[in-house]
C-alpha cells in the first residue's frame, strides 16, 4: 500500500502535531517522512522566556515551511506568519469593538513609536496619539508596555493610541467625580477661563463649571474682568447640574441686597432713593444697589396739581418714606409726601367762612392769596361789584391784605375759591341794617337802593 504524504515544499502551510516541547525549540509529526522542528525565535513573537508557554505535547498547530533539510531529515518550520495574521484579525476585531489591549513599545522612529502585541509587530502609534499630556523624549516610553486602541487599520499597518486610552479613564474619572458634584454643594475652585457672557471655573481635575455674568454677584455686573481674574480662587455653590454640565453661583453665597436692606430699614423709615424709571403712574427709586421701591404719583405731593413728570428726572435723589414691604415679592411703596407738611390738613373752615389773606401773585384771571397758609383763587369777577374790570392790578397789588368770603373749598383736592366782592357786599349789608336801626327817625322817603349806593361809595 502506497504511503501519501502531505506536499511539503517552502512557503505551504501544513498542520503538525507537537511530538516534544523543548525551551528552545518544538518538534513536530508531519504527514511526511521528516519531522518538523520550529525554533523559539520562529515559534512567535510574545515575550516568552520558553517554547513550553506557548504550545504542549499533543496540540495540533498550523505552521508555514521555511525549508526541506534532506541532508539531516527534517523539515524547518515558522509560525510567525500565521501568528501575525491571527493578531491582525483580533486588531481587526478589537478596532471594530473599540477594545483596548497591551502592546509594548519596541523603538522610536521619526513620526512616534513601533509596538508589538500578539506577535504583530507593526503597531504605529504617532507622536500625537502617545498622551494627553505634552511629551518631549519618546525614548522613555521603550520597552514600556501601554494600554493602546486601534484608531486605524489597514493591511499591514495598524495605528494605536494611548491618549485615546486616557482620554477616556479621564471621562470615567470625571463621570464618577460629577456624581459627586450636585445641586447644592459649595466648592473652591479656580478661575480658568474668562468669557465675556461669564467665566469658567476648576472645581475638579478636568472638571470645569460655568460662573455665568448674572451670578457672580447682587448688584449689576457689566464686564467679567471687573470682578474676577484668571487663577483666581473662588468659593462657589452648584445651582444646576444637568448630565456634564455644572452651573456655579457666587452671588448665591452672599446675601441678597434685599436680605441686608431688611436688616437695617423697616416701615415708616426715611430713606434716600435714586430715579431710575418714570411711568405713567408714578417712578422706580433704587434704594441700595439692587433695592428699588415704587413712588405712587399720589404719593409724590399733597398738592394734587403738582406736575410730577416735569419737576423729576431720572436720576434726581429723593428722600422719601417707607410705607410697605413685600420681603417675599421684594417689593416696596414709597412716598415723598409724607415726610412733608400737609398745610390743608390742618385747616377748620368751610364755604361761607369769611376770611382774610395777602395777595401774593397776580394773574390774567385772577389773583391767588395765601389764607391760612395755604393758596387761594380770587376770580376776576369776584374782586368788586360796581364795575367790569380789564385788569386784575388795577384794583389790587402784590402784598395788599383782602377779606372774603370762601365760596368753594375742597380740602382732599386743595381748591378754595374766594370772592372779595361778596364781602365787601355783605359788608354794606350789614352796615345798612345797622344804619336802619340807629337812625329810625330820619326821613324814610329815601329808597333802599339810593342808600345802598350812598354806603357803597364809603368803601370805595
Amino acid at each position: 500500500m502506497e504511503t501519501k504524504f502531505a506536499k511539503v515544499e517552502p512557503g505551504n502551510v501544513i498542520t503538525g502535531v507537537v511530538d516534544e516541547v523543548k525551551p528552545n525549540e518544538v518538534i513536530l509529526h508531519l504527514d511526511y517522512a521528516y519531522s518538523g522542528r520550529i525554533y523559539l525565535n520562529e515559534l512567535t513573537k510574545k515575550p516568552v522566556d520558553s517554547a513550553e508557554e506557548i504550545v504542549k505535547v499533543g496540540d495540533k498547530i498550523e505552521v508555514v515551511v521555511k525549508k526541506v533539510d534532506h541532508d539531516n531529515g527534517f523539515v524547518l518550520l515558522s509560525r510567525l506568519d500565521i501568528e501575525a495574521a491571527q493578531a491582525f484579525d483580533v486588531l481587526q476585531t478589537y478596532f471594530e469593538e473599540d477594545t483596548k489591549f497591551d502592546a509594548k513599545v519596541l523603538r522610536t522612529n521619526r513620526g512616534g513609536l513601533m509596538l508589538s502585541a500578539m506577535g504583530f509587530d507593526k503597531l504605529f502609534m504617532p507622536i500625537s496619539e502617545v498622551s494627553m499630556d505634552y511629551v518631549s523624549n519618546l525614548d522613555v516610553f521603550v520597552g514600556q508596555t501601554l494600554s493602546v486602541k486601534v484608531i486605524e487599520i489597514k493591511r499591514n499597518r495598524v495605528v494605536v493610541s494611548h491618549k485615546q486610552v486616557e482620554r477616556d479613564k479621564a471621562k470615567e474619572k470625571r463621570k464618577a467625580d460629577l456624581e459627586d458634584i450636585n445641586v447644592g454643594d459649595v466648592m473652591d475652585g479656580k478661575v480658568s477661563k474668562i468669557m465675556p457672557y461669564g467665566a469658567f471655573i476648576e472645581i475638579g481635575k478636568r472638571i470645569e463649571g460655568l460662573l455665568h455674568i448674572s451670578e457672580i454677584a447682587h448688584h449689576n455686573v457689566k464686564k467679567v474682568e471687573d470682578e474676577l481674574k484668571e487663577g483666581q480662587t473662588v468659593k462657589v455653590k452648584i445651582i444646576d447640574a444637568k448630565k456634564d454640565k455644572r452651573s456655579l453661583s457666587m452671588k448665591a453665597l452672599e446675601p441678597t441686597p434685599w436680605e441686608q436692606f431688611l436688616k437695617k430699614h423697616k416701615t415708616g423709615d426715611e430713606v434716600t432713593g435714586k430715579v431710575v424709571k418714570k411711568m405713567q403712574f408714578g417712578m422706580l427709586l433704587e434704594i441700595e444697589p439692587g433695592v428699588a421701591g415704587l413712588i405712587n404719583r399720589n404719593d409724590y405731593s399733597w398738592n394734587p396739581r403738582q406736575n410730577l413728570a416735569g419737576e423729576v428726572s431720572v436720576g434726581d435723589e429723593l428722600n422719601v418714606k417707607i410705607l410697605s414691604i413685600d420681603a417675599d415679592n421684594q417689593k416696596m411703596t414709597l412716598s415723598k409726601k409724607h415726610l412733608e407738611y400737609n398745610p390743608w390738613e390742618d385747616l377748620k373752615v368751610k364755604a361761607g367762612d369769611d376770611v382774610s389773606g395777602e395777595v401774593k401773585e397776580l394773574r390774567e384771571k385772577g389773583a391767588i392769596v395765601e389764607v391760612n397758609g395755604v393758596e387761594a383763587f380770587l376770580p376776576i369777577g369776584e374782586i368788586v361789584s360796581d364795575r367790569r374790570i380789564n385788569s386784575v392790578d388795577e384794583v389790587l397789588k402784590v402784598e395788599d391784605v383782602i377779606n372774603a368770603v370762601i365760596l368753594r373749598f375742597d380740602k382732599k383736592n386743595w381748591q378754595m375759591v374766594i370772592s372779595k366782592k361778596t364781602f365787601d357786599d355783605k359788608k354794606v349789608r350789614d352796615e345798612y341794617k345797622k344804619h336802619l336801626r340807629s337812625e329810625n327817625k330820619e326821613d324814610q322817603s329815601q329808597t333802599l337802593g339810593e342808600l345802598f349806593a350812598e354806603k357803597l361809595k364809603g368803601f370805595k
